[in-house]
């Protein structure tokens, strides 16, 4: 079942229960995720707790999706989507805890996020005004204004070789019409 079919609470629950069944089988006492998130990328650590030892561990494919799953999910129409979230769950309750922010920047692989990222964030998950943090708003706006000149360099560009192929043309014109008086 992909995100699209899922509500926000049965992408919740699901997530959950694999987690649950995960965890107790890991013989882990408890789960920790930090999870930085930006359009359709994102960093995610693991923290497996056992005998009072954190260790980062992998989790399986099947539960990475359904995590995921959750992201897509919780995607809400004036905030958009979260870009950091913090998930946990003891063996002792199996019960899922998840604090989320929408407006911290997320740092992947120790980069903060670059213009273009702001900007394909705030395309696929558009979001109220009051909603977009500073740091989105100005490296979205400044990607933007990038992408105009580009596409004013790319209009000029191709306004210069017309006119060259126009010139070559009547050029070529010129020498033919020429060559066909020198008969």
């Amino acid at each position: 079942m992909s995100a699209e079919n899922l509500s926000e609470q049965e992408a919740f629950e699901r997530f959950e229960g694999m987690l649950r069944d995960w965890l107790r089988d890991s013989g882990g006492t408890r789960i920790d995720i930090d999870y930085h998130a930006i359009h359709r990328t994102g960093f995610i650590t693991n923290w497996l707790t056992i005998d009072g030892q954190r260790k980062t561990v992998r989790l399986p494919a099947k539960i990475n999706f359904a995590r995921t799953d959750v992201h897509e999910a919780q995607v809400d129409a004036h905030r958009g989507a979260w870009t950091y979230s913090h998930l946990w769950m003891e063996a002792s309750d199996g019960v899922l805890h998840q604090e989320s922010d929408w407006m911290r920047e997320p740092v992947i692989n120790g980069e903060l996020m670059s213009e273009q990222d702001a900007a394909v964030e705030l395309r696929i998950h558009p979001r109220d005004p009051e909603f977009i943090p500073q740091w989105m708003a100005t490296k979205a706006a400044a990607f933007h204004k990038k992408e105009e000149a580009r596409a004013r360099r790319r209009q000029r560009d191709r306004a210069r070789r017309e006119r060259k192929k126009a010139e070559a043309a009547q050029a070529a014109q010129e020498t033919e019409a020429s060559s066909d008086q020198d008969r």
